[in-house]
């Protein structure tokens, strides 16, 4: 399956877990959403005003603040408490976290080797480094991180998750495999297992097993979209357009807004010979999303395929125009089908049609 649409992330606090993406799936333990007017982090300023030197309030205040993604400002924070406790290994893995949220990866990771030299078992920081590596492709290095993570704590999921990752990246799919079924073993409610081990079993040919996976998954969390768009790409590869359409379907209603969601279903339907239908869906991801090319080139493809008028022929051209505008000029498909849409316009005019 070609997995575009879930993309997980997580980093571990020294208190708690973060596991977003997209869809802010949530890994290990929910995150309750702080209150910035009133709530935690309000409480903290009152602490800090009548202390300004309490050094676990400015890390404290800083991990409300990444919960609630001002990571900026709780980088700030973790800075201060830095400067008033430079032992305090906490709070360099925390301010690593709200660095790799901001893209800072390499920055990331100076910080959470800071942590790890001032505590060499400091299994979070360990875990949080191998992410960062896997996201830096230095996939040998983020396995060594997660090994080490795990001799720390071997019943701890997030370092098995990223080798597993690592190890699929590094063409060993069933040691990935072996990963992923080792969190499901302890955790069998766990989303991102069941996702990763389905798209392993997909790329070794057991489209079986992986709708199973991911089947498990949808019953584990049945609101997250991207599941449902998972599992339609499935069913696509196995010729299965109705069941495909269906879950897009699924996946459209629990989040409205994703453009690519509306030319995937568009995509299926016209597979199943639905072209008006398909239109309809490619009308919508444009509206959405008026900048991207492959939406002009599906509606004008579901155009072409509706033919029998002239009228329809022209949206095909016209559709495949915009689409080269918006960098779709090279790309073969585009030219043979709109080759073909003016062929039979001319068919047509010469019948006086």
């Amino acid at each position: 399956m070609k997995h575009l649409l879930l993309t997980i992330v997580f980093f571990v606090s020294t208190t708690a877990v973060f596991a977003q993406d997209l869809n802010e799936i949530i890994i290990d333990e929910p995150v309750t959403t702080l209150n910035n007017n009133g709530g935690v982090i309000a409480n903290y300023d009152r602490v800090i005003a009548a202390d300004p030197k309490n050094s676990i309030a400015y890390f404290q205040r800083g991990i409300a603040k990444n919960k609630v993604k001002r990571y900026g400002d709780a980088i700030a924070d973790f800075s201060v408490t830095i400067a008033l406790k430079p032992d305090y290994a906490p709070a360099y893995n925390d301010r690593g976290i709200a660095k790799r949220e901001l893209g800072l990866i390499a920055e990331a990771i100076v910080d959470y080797d800071q942590a790890i030299q001032i505590d060499p078992k400091f299994k979070a920081a360990y875990s949080n480094r191998g992410y960062a590596k896997f996201e830096l492709k230095e996939y040998k290095e983020a396995v060594e991180d997660c090994n080490q993570a795990i001799m720390l704590d071997p019943n701890y999921n997030n370092p098995y998750i990223t080798r597993g990752r690592a190890k699929s990246m590094l063409g060993m799919p069933e040691d990935a495999i072996a990963d992923y079924t080792n969190v499901i073993d302890r955790d069998p409610i766990s989303v991102a297992a069941f996702v990763y081990r389905s798209i392993e079993k997909g790329k070794m040919g057991n489209i079986i097993g992986q709708l199973a996976d991911l089947d498990q998954a949808i019953v584990i969390n049945p609101r997250l979209a991207a599941l449902y768009a998972d599992r339609a790409q499935v069913k696509d590869k196995q010729g299965n357009f109705t069941d495909a359409i269906a879950d897009m379907t699924r996946a459209i209603s629990l989040t409205r807004t994703n453009a690519s969601y509306f030319n995937l279903r568009g995509t299926y339907k016209i597979k199943a010979n639905m072209y008006s239908d398909a239109i309809a869906d490619f009308n919508t991801a444009i509206a959405i999303k008026p900048e991207v090319a492959s939406g002009y080139n599906s509606r004008g493809y579901a155009y072409y395929k509706l033919g029998g008028t002239r009228e329809n022929f022209i949206n095909a051209v016209v559709n495949y125009d915009l689409a080269m505008g918006l960098g779709k000029h090279d790309y073969k498909p585009v030219f043979e089908y709109r080759e073909q849409a003016e062929t039979a316009i001319k068919g047509l005019d010469l019948r006086g049609k």
